[in-house]
This record gives structure tokens, C-alpha cells and sequence, in this order.
């Protein structure tokens, strides 16, 4: 593969990566605010807000299907990434007009979709056009970039919000309009084809061959089976408490949007940035597993700093700065494993594994955090998503040492 990289497709694809980072980040912004808008302007129930919250891990499945079909060999890798961002960002552009929350549902649910479809098909053109490490720097370089911006846009969405001087379906509009603008750098890329041996077996489409393929890695990779199971445990735990995490907000913490903002958007992005590339660094130092052991243990102690903001608005802050370094740990990780698990291999397949997984567990847990929340309470929710944390790490753990042997 190293004859492949050209210091000029590089350097395209390094702008591109980077564009896309800050084009996407407005709506990537406002849309994690929209299940306390939900709750907070809409007065929607938990079955709604639990419905929102579906959709992103869910219609992975669906990205799946549609990332497992565009092959390389007729070249759709760049075909992918356009027509996807064009499908993920569109329907927001009618926000304004239309009021109505199914709408919402629908857009999101387009975003969620389209912006995951273009994700093996991203993963495999970084692969192609960067080295290793300039990929891995990039991609924890511009993921701190985004967050950085989506501070600055945090502050200023949250207090537009909170002073009504802006209709919030106008940010949306907005905000579309500026992610579109990602698609011009992607058409200008160039990826070079793999060699014959390293070329994908072109198969009839049918419903069930992306399954086989996916579970057929997994059955024959221990380590890849591992790190999947790791992350299941973990992700049901995050969908889980996700209803609880609106209702906890908007009803036990009584929070405002520049409350809500400046954890998010500030002291998240804080722990992004100050840990990015420390976990970029542990890459070159440290197994996958051990990496992804430590993201589950800072996903576990999130609900318990969460917890403690009942006390003091403080523990908010100190909660979503846990949050965010170990999301940058998650994002590099879940992002990046294919190219680790592949090698010289076509790392899609690796990729659309984590879309289904994704998708899997997405289709049940926040639905049944939802209803949970409604017999137990918010608080009894994190409660048991952070002990489905702390098992997942026990998990991994376990798993980790005949590996070692």
C-alpha cells in the first residue's frame, strides 16, 4: 500500500478530512441539543425523546446495507461520501417551514442514516491517501480542531436560545447549508485502486451476505471479537441513560441551555482537547483493547460525577470533562479500528461491523432506558448504566489476558 500515497492526494485529503470537521460541526452542535429541546421548548414525552434517541444508533444497520454495496471496484468510494453528505444534510434545509415533530424525526433521522453510510467509505480513502501515522495525527488533530469550534458555537447557540433572539430552526438552516459546503473538497479527491490480490470479490447483493461477512470476522478474530464485545457492554450502557440524561437535565437539574452548553461545549471540549492526543500517542504505546478498557472506565464514572451535581453545579462540569476525555479515546478508537484490525487489508468491512454493532444494540436500549426511566426514575437509570460500564471493563479485562498468554 505505501507506493499508493502521493504527497499531493494526501494533502487533498488532509484538507478535506479537515473541512469536513469544521463544515459538519454547526449541526453536529445543534443537533446535540435537541433532545433538551425536546424536553425543554417541546414539551415532548420520554417515548419521543426515546424515539430521537433510537435513530442515530439504529439506522446503523441501514448505513450498513448501503456502505456494504458501494464497492470499490466500481468506483464508489468518492461517489459514497458525496451523495451521502448531500442525503444527511438536505432535509434541514426545510427546518424553518415546518413545525412539526415527525419532521424532526425525519431530518434526524436522514442525518443519522447518510452521515454513517459515508463512513467505511471515509475510513478506507484515509487509509489509501494517507500513511499510518499522518492519519492518525490528522484525525486527532481535527477532531480537537472541532471541538474547539464547537465551544465557540456552544456559547453562542446557547445564549441565543436562552434569549430567544433566534428561531432554532434557523441555526438548522443555517448550519446545513455550511455542511454542504464539505462535498467540494471530496469530489476533488483521487484514490488509487488496490493492488489485484488486495481487491474485494465482487458478490451477488442479498440481504444477508453483509451479516455473514461481518460475523465471519468476528468468528475468526479474537481480538476483533473482544473489542466488539467490549464495546457493546459499553455503548448499551450510553444509549441506556441517554433518556435518562434529558429528563435528568431539563426535570431533576432544573438546567438552563447556557448550563447545558457550557458543559457541553466547553468543559467536554476541554477533555477532548487536553486528552486527543494522549490517547493518539497511546496508539503507538499500548494494545487496542487496553485502550478501549480505559474509555469504559471513564464512560462508568461520568453518572457518578453526574450524579453528584445535585450537590453542586460543579460536578456538571467535572462530569462532562470525564465525558469528553473519554470520548475522544472512543471516538479514535471506534473510528480507526478498522485500519488496526484490516492491516494491509480493505479496512470497510472492519468499519461496517461497527455500524451493525451499532445499530444492534441502539435498536433496543434507549427505548428500554426510556421506559425504565418512567418506572424507576432518571437517577435509578445512570445508576444501572454506570454499572454496566464498570462491568464491561471487568469484562474486557478478563478477556484481555489469554491474549497475552
Amino acid at each position: 500500500m505505501a507506493e499508493l500515497l502521493s504527497t499531493e492526494g494526501s494533502r487533498k485529503t488532509r484538507f478535506a478530512l479537515l473541512w469536513m470537521n469544521l463544515a459538519s460541526e454547526p449541526l453536529i452542535s445543534l443537533y446535540t441539543l435537541i433532545p433538551f429541546i425536546l424536553r425543554k421548548d417541546f414539551g415532548s414525552s420520554m417515548f419521543q425523546v426515546s424515539l430521537f434517541i433510537t435513530l442515530r444508533p439504529v439506522l446503523s444497520v441501514f448505513s450498513f446495507y448501503w456502505s456494504a454495496y458501494l464497492k470499490e471496484g466500481k468506483g464508489k468510494l468518492i461517489v459514497n461520501l458525496v451523495s451521502a453528505s448531500v442525503l444527511a444534510y438536505f432535509p434541514f434545509l426545510f427546518f424553518p417551514w415546518v413545525n412539526n415533530f415527525w419532521f424532526l424525526l425525519f431530518a434526524s433521522g436522514m442525518f443519522q442514516l447518510f452521515s454513517k453510510a459515508a463512513f467505511p467509505s471515509l475510513i478506507e480513502v484515509l487509509k489509501r491517501n494517507m500513511s499510518k501515522k499522518s492519519r492518525e495525527r490528522a484525525y486527532s488533530l481535527f477532531f480537537i480542531l472541532s471541538f474547539m469550534e464547537s465551544g465557540f458555537l456552544g456559547i453562542l447557540f446557547g445564549g441565543f436560545l436562552d434569549a430567544h433572539a433566534v428561531d432554532w430552526k434557523m441555526l438548522f438552516f443555517f448550519a446545513s447549508l455550511i455542511g454542504l459546503t464539505s462535498i467540494l473538497f471530496f469530489t476533488r479527491l483521487r484514490v488509487p485502486s488496490l493492488s489485484t490480490s488486495e481487491e474485494q470479490v465482487e458478490v451477488q447483493p442479498s440481504l444477508i451476505h453483509p451479516w455473514k461477512e461481518s460475523f465471519r470476522l468476528i468468528r475468526q478474530r479474537a481480538d476483533f471479537a473482544h473489542f466488539q464485545g467490549a464495546f457493546m457492554i459499553g455503548g448499551s450502557a450510553l444509549m441506556l441513560m441517554a433518556p435518562a440524561l434529558s429528563s435528568y437535565y431539563a426535570d431533576t437539574l432544573a438546567l438552563s441551555y447556557t448550563n447545558i452548553t457550557t458543559a457541553r461545549f466547553i468543559f467536554m471540549a476541554i477533555g477532548v482537547a487536553g486528552s486527543s492526543l494522549l490517547w493518539k500517542k497511546g496508539l503507538s504505546y499500548f494494545p487496542l483493547l487496553k485502550l478501549t478498557l480505559w474509555v469504559l472506565l471513564g464512560f462508568g464514572l461520568f453518572p457518578v460525577a453526574l450524579l453528584m451535581a445535585k450537590i453542586d453545579l460543579w460536578f456538571l462540569y467535572l462530569a462532562f470533562f470525564i465525558y469528553g476525555v473519554a470520548q475522544a479515546g472512543s471516538h479514535l478508537i471506534w473510528n480507526l479500528s478498522g485500519t488496526f484490525f484490516s492491516a494491509e487489508q480493505d479496512s470497510s468491512p472492519y468499519s461496517r461491523v461497527n455500524l451493525l454493532m451499532q445499530g444492534l444494540r441502539g435498536a433496543v436500549m434507549p427505548l428500554i432506558g426510556g421506559i425504565l426511566c418512567e418506572w424507576i426514575g432518571a437517577t435509578s437509570v445512570l445508576i444501572l448504566g454506570m454499572s454496566l460500564c464498570l462491568y464491561g471493563s471487568r469484562y474486557l479485562f478478563k478477556r484481555m489476558q489469554p491474549l497475552r498468554s
